[in-house]
């Protein structure tokens, strides 16, 4: 463990004034700002460079110590349904428009919002912690647990979180707790709650422990009707088995059914100390920061070390991932569709008045917000998203229609604007267009034969339709696809 991964607790006060590692190294400047952002900004290398790297890590693993209002301003205006109780997301007079809402209302951070890492952390256990967005009242509340599971404790605990989705009324109704009785007992949510949110497929459960599982979280359920407080957590009491239960070799006692959720709290505490789990994160985080499978096992050990130490701190065990990837050679990874297409809005600098014109590509390429409808989540692996380059790379060509000044010109992409003149300036010479994109897309890191592709792409005075079509065979180049 590196010494500052294994003593970092949240929150995080007092932020060291040190740059251990100034980074000099513009290959290695991009490739921590685009693994701890939605994607590498000639701003947020400018910062990364003055802060170097301890400062930039630090301070994004505080984000209460950011200032983000404009944002919080513009969410709090345009998608206000976000705020709504259970009650009030099942009872809305329009569901199908909360829903965008909180797709919108993602896309738009993981663009603009200062706290990129925070909103990283936040995809990440987004995918964890599944959620089909089109399940039926599982859905709709969907709203209330990214607020109240995912975004409040993505700078907490692991295991905090996972009570949180255990008591989460969405995560019930998804799983069938809500149906989960003694008379019929329904071991789904016992049966994913070990394979995807703890212990992982090969942790070392029976099928003997999801039926145990299954038995001490009857009768956990959620209120329902009109009333200010339906569909919150309510513990059924009448709907639990009150007898022995033997878990994981850890005898649950028999209780009173007045006092039986107890069975269900003591699960969630055996699960989230297991090394199996300690293990099964660690995995999680280093493969959505770092690489595609297999992760080094000597990071696993000490990711898994940090949990242990700081009872399951995610900003430490993220700290410990990045101090290793600043120290060691990380293989590029492939951006997931969403990272792909914020990534380039982020680099090009464009402005948004309305995101819900994103929702199509990224439907097209398989990766709308929260619309993954196995419990697994979206996948995290090569092999899932190379089958759909073609909607990729129109995102490239769709994002610079158009000319300068101009919203998009076709009816399904309005409320962008992307101007070229941010990112090139006056320039009209294709080897100076050329290094400006080199320079404010990818830090001067450009490969020569794609720096190549892009000379040969222009005339040697460009039109302005020229430099846009630049711009968006730029962002579809390898070295803008990967990361």
């Amino acid at each position: 463990m590196s010494q500052l991964g294994s003593t970092l607790m949240p929150p995080l006060d007092g932020l060291p004034n040190v740059k251990s590692h100034p980074s000099g190294d513009r290959f290695k400047a991009r490739a921590m700002v685009d693994r701890m952002t939605f994607g590498f900004t000639a701003a947020d290398g400018a910062l990364y460079e003055q802060l170097g790297f301890d400062q930039y890590l630090y301070t994004q693993l505080n984000p209460s110590t950011i200032d983000d209002s404009a944002l919080d301003a513009y969410v709090a205006v345009n998608y206000p349904g976000l705020v709504f109780t259970g009650s009030q997301a099942v009872n809305a007079a329009s569901q199908g428009d909360l829903i965008n809402q909180l797709q919108r209302a993602r896309l738009y951070r993981a663009i603009f919002s200062k706290k990129q890492l925070y909103e990283r952390i936040v995809e990440c256990f987004t995918d964890h912690f599944n959620i089909w967005i089109r399940d039926d009242v599982a859905g709709i509340l969907k709203v209330v647990d990214d607020r109240d599971v995912v975004r409040a404790n993505a700078m907490g605990t692991f295991p905090n979180m996972l009570r949180a989705s255990a008591h989460s009324p969405s995560m019930l109704a998804y799983l069938n707790n809500d149906t989960n009785t003694k008379t019929a007992p329904n071991e789904n949510y016992a049966r994913e709650l070990m394979e995807l949110h703890t212990l992982s497929v090969t942790g070392g459960y029976s099928q003997s422990d999801v039926q145990q599982v299954a038995k001490c979280f009857t009768g956990w359920s959620y209120s329902t009707g009109t009333a200010a407080d339906a569909y919150t957590f309510r513990y059924n009491s009448s709907n639990h088995d009150v007898n022995q239960k033997i878990v994981l070799g850890n005898i649950i006692p028999a209780r009173a059914a007045a006092s039986g959720q107890q069975d269900g709290e003591d699960v969630i505490n055996i699960l989230a100390n297991h090394p199996s789990t300690r293990d099964f994160v660690a995995r999680k985080l280093i493969r959505h920061f770092l690489q595609h499978d297999p992760p080094p096992s000597a990071l696993v050990s000490s990711v898994s070390q940090v949990y242990q130490a700081t009872g399951g701190s995610i900003p430490a065990m993220v700290a410990e991932i990045f101090y290793y990837a600043i120290a060691n050679p990380v293989p590029m990874k492939f951006k997931r569709p969403m990272h792909l297409l914020v990534s380039s809005l982020r680099a090009l600098g464009a402005q948004v008045t309305a995101t819900n014109n994103l929702q199509s590509p990224l439907t097209e390429a398989g990766h709308l917000p929260f619309d993954w409808n196995p419990p697994d989540g979206y996948p995290d692996t090569l092999q899932a998203w190379t089958d759909l380059l073609l909607a990729r790379w129109n995102f490239g060509a769709r994002l610079m229609n158009g000319t300068t000044g101009d919203w998009w010109n076709t009816t399904s992409l309005s409320g962008i604007r992307v101007d070229h003149t941010t990112i090139v300036g006056t320039a009209t010479a294709k080897n100076a267009i050329v290094d400006a994109i080199n320079a404010k897309l990818f830090n001067g890191v450009l490969s020569v034969p794609e720096r190549n592709q892009l000379l040969a792409f222009l005339p040697a005075t460009a039109s302005t339709t020229n430099i846009r079509e630049v711009l968006g065979l730029a962002v579809s180049l390898p070295t803008f696809q990967w990361y």
